[in-house]
């Protein structure tokens, strides 16, 4: 979309500032970009305090590859972030297409559905990556630094934030689509997520409480 900031490139309270404005973009799906982009960084971070800290010797070659494997989420979700900036552009100028004619209506319905298909592969790209910070939270959570165990309980629970919120978003395109089959599609996927990411989150927590009372 012409004219939309790089928000990933500009100090973090100019998006915020944004978003807490009438301007119909940044909006939630690229906070829940962004909320993903910060359980990546907290996975990252346990691992960074893992890595050369005595007594996990026997993990730094794990913890190196999570804290590459975070890196690059955070990276693919702040990208997503902008990319949601721009996502329902061509849908929006679909509906404002020309609908006098059985011709012009056709045209119109099906710029549409397409344009909708396009808004909804940002949001649920948000969500399988989010769930791949769930993976990488699990991961690190159990076999990172003991001293910083919060922050990887924090990122499984801000990914499925991160997954939820997309979701939502997800879910809005489906009240103008009319493909029922591409809707059940992505409604198994959602599902499929949504379990996964909620799961870890709540194994996360309930590991990291019981630990912190020993």
């Amino acid at each position: 979309m012409k004219g939309v900031p790089m928000y990933r490139d500009q100090p973090l309270r100019n998006f915020l500032d944004k978003l807490c404005s009438k301007s119909p973009e940044p909006g939630g799906g690229s906070a829940s970009a962004l909320t993903g982009a910060i359980a990546a960084s907290l996975s990252g971070m346990l691992a960074s305090l893992t890595i050369d800290k005595k007594g996990y010797e026997d993990v730094q070659n794990e913890m190196k590859e999570i804290l590459s494997e975070a890196s690059a989420l955070k990276e693919d979700l702040l990208e997503l972030l902008q990319k949601d900036t721009e996502a329902f552009d061509d849908a929006s100028k679909a509906f404002k297409m020309p609908k006098e004619t059985r011709e012009q209506k056709e045209k119109r319905t099906q710029a549409i559905e397409d344009g909708l298909k396009k808004a909804t592969e940002v949001p649920l790209s948000i969500m399988q990556k989010s769930r791949d910070v769930s993976r990488l939270a699990a991961k690190v959570l159990k076999k990172g630094n003991t001293m910083a165990i919060t922050d990887g309980a924090i990122s499984a629970l801000f990914a499925e934030a991160a997954a939820i919120g997309a979701m939502i978003n997800v879910r809005i395109n489906f009240s103008w689509m009319k493909d029922q089959d591409y809707i059940r599609k992505v409604e198994r996927q959602l599902g499929e997520i949504l379990d996964e990411v909620r799961a870890i989150k709540e194994e996360a927590v309930r590991y990291t409480l019981e630990t912190l009372q020993k």
